[in-house]
């Protein structure tokens, strides 16, 4: 349903720490939504306030600050002013007396999210691009219940049990939730400093990558390791089973509380624990890193699976819907997924503190006007150039471009015979998956194109994965189960046909995290996937995010030619425009 021009806007503002992005919404419906990031070009955009991203939605809803009926906050920031949350910091400190660099962060979380504080950040930014006008009220919601409300509302079950799971937003770090039509209620919670994103950020930056930031690259390592009894014992002592049998406990003492020499996401106690320092980024990556991946994985996969497990047998429900930061994890969705408890599970796309941008200004919509969200279908929430824009850049920059008639069967020829192509397409994709709008496609059925897509294009390390899309009438033929994962949120048991037609697709666990494209909602990739089957027989392509490590997803053309010529890519398609790199047949 679109929702009526006349229904009052409502914005939702995510100050980070990291990935600041804003989301207007209109109706209980997301009509635009943008990062920081893609338009400073400034990975993550840590200390940027999001002016771009307040202008481009603002310009989206066809609305001027002073117009927009309230901003959504996803923190409760009366907690953080009337002295709960400096009561409960006091609390949990008596439980297990921290480091100073603890107390430092307790003190900034209560100064960051004070109502006047965060009034006074927001106004300040406003008045500086907008000058003196009448600004929108902010209104905030508890953290976790907007990552809730967001994942649950936007699935497509009536009923489902909710698990919502970050590093800690207010005082809890996960939490489960009943959804009923409207109804949605915490049925279990779990506070700080009990916390399954810290104990993965922790690991993370153990095994030499950065936290909140390569923690994809943990999970993709875990599938190349095996199981060791020793090292899944000593991460045990870290992340723990509750004495009941269903939570789970972390030791803060390995996290927080304590020396830290190495990194401020863990004490000097866990590398004394696994008896080896930590990993230096660049060190190469050896077999125990990856066993060690792999425990660290199982841990995570098992405390949040006994969660769920309690869940559906406390309600009945067998739907599960995922949120928060966590839910970024796609091993963890999916081994849910696998429980024979389970019928199905929407893990939201949009699951992190960025995300949960839309997920205020959802929940504010629907305080102020009883509107719903309804299932998501896509996440082409971002600008889009107009043809004529992309045009004068192009002879701007004295680029020689073609228009073939059929850029479909084009692109499907060039990417049979093995070209790597970027491709830009409408409105940019919400969130850290390219899904069709600004991706790099290759052939799968080759692994030495998958080779050439990591090593020159991506230039990134070699043991990662990449993810098929694939027209949705194709998925029960190359899986045996899955669900409607439109968003590469899950991954899937590969089927013997995939893994002989697109082994450059499927993980070395034999998973493929895949993207199922509809026509209705994904009309342009569709369409060049069905060319590519006619071309191959084969209804499945490569997609990988359209950047080079350590850079944002593309955004303009500008970026679109900047990384083009930075790389291997062989073709660049722009909205229905071929530039092909010089000297190339």
């Amino acid at each position: 349903m679109t929702a009526s021009p006349d229904e009052p806007v409502y914005l939702g503002i995510s100050l980070g720490p990291i990935d600041p992005a804003v989301a207007a919404v209109r109706g209980g419906r997301v009509i635009a939504y943008a990062e920081e990031e893609r338009f400073v070009r400034n990975k993550h955009a840590d200390g940027f306030y999001p002016i771009r991203s307040l202008k481009y939605c603002l310009a989206e809803a066809g609305t001027t600050l002073d117009g927009v009926a309230g901003v959504g906050i996803g923190w409760d920031l009366q907690a953080y002013t009337d002295g709960t949350m400096a009561k409960f910091y006091a609390q949990i400190s008596q439980d297990a007396a921290p480091d100073q660099a603890t107390l430092d962060w307790q003190a900034g979380t209560l100064r960051t999210y004070h109502s006047d504080v965060m009034e006074s950040v927001h106004h300040r930014a406003w008045r500086r691009e907008f000058g003196d006008l009448a600004f929108p009220p902010l209104r905030s919601a508890p953290h976790h219940y907007t990552h809730a409300f967001q994942a649950a509302m936007e699935s497509p079950f009536e009923t489902a049990v909710t698990l919502t799971a970050d590093g800690s937003g207010d005082q809890h770090t996960t939490v489960v939730w009943l959804k009923r039509g409207t109804e949605l209620r915490p049925i279990r919670e779990i506070r700080m400093p009990h916390s399954l994103g810290w104990f993965y950020a922790a690991f993370t930056e153990y095994l030499g990558f950065d936290a909140y930031d390569g923690e994809y690259k943990v999970m993709g390592l875990a599938a190349h390791g095996s199981a060791d009894p020793r090292l899944r014992e000593l991460v045990g002592q870290v992340l723990r089973e509750a004495p009941d049998g269903i939570e789970y406990r972390l030791d803060p003492t390995y996290i927080h509380h304590g020396k830290h020499s190495y990194s401020g996401r863990f004490t000097d106690k866990l590398p004394q624990l696994l008896g080896a320092p930590p990993r230096l980024p660049g060190q190469e990556v050896s077999g125990w890193h990856m066993d060690l991946a792999f425990a660290v994985q199982e841990a995570l996969e098992d405390a949040a699976c006994r969660l769920v497990r309690w869940a559906i047998a406390e309600t009945g429900i067998r739907n599960v819907c995922i949120g928060g930061g966590v839910a970024h994890n796609v091993k963890m969705n999916s081994r849910i997924f696998e429980l024979p408890e389970v019928a199905d599970v929407f893990a939201h796309p949009l699951c992190a503190d960025s995300g949960g941008a839309a997920g205020a200004a959802l929940v504010l919509c629907h305080t102020e006007t009883g509107a719903l969200p309804g299932p998501l279908r896509t996440l082409a929430l971002g600008p889009a150039e107009p043809p004529e824009t992309v045009e004068r850049v192009l002879r701007n920059a004295k680029i020689r471009f073609e228009e073939p008639e059929d850029v479909f069967a084009e692109t499907s020829r060039a990417l049979a015979a093995g070209a790597v192509v970027g491709w830009v397409e409408g409105r940019l994709e919400a969130g850290p998956r390219a899904l069709g709008q600004r991706s790099i496609l290759a052939d799968p059925r080759s692994v030495a194109t998958r080779d050439k897509v990591n090593a020159v294009v991506k230039q990134r390390e070699l043991w990662r994965p990449f993810a098929p899309a694939m027209t949705a009438s194709a998925a029960d033929h190359y899986f045996e189960r899955h669900s409607d994962s439109r968003f590469m949120t899950m991954a899937f048991r590969a089927g013997e046909s995939l893994s002989a037609q697109a082994p450059a697709v499927v993980h070395s666990d034999g998973t493929s995290r895949v993207q199922i494209v509809h026509k209705d909602s994904c009309p342009q990739l569709h369409r060049l996937l069905e060319e590519f089957e006619r071309e191959t027989g084969v209804p499945v392509l490569l997609n990988t995010s359209f950047n080079v490590r350590g850079e944002p997803i593309v955004n303009t053309t500008e970026d679109a030619l900047r990384t083009f010529w930075a790389t291997g890519l062989d073709l660049l398609v722009l909205g229905g425009r071929f530039i092909v790199r010089k000297g190339d047949s």
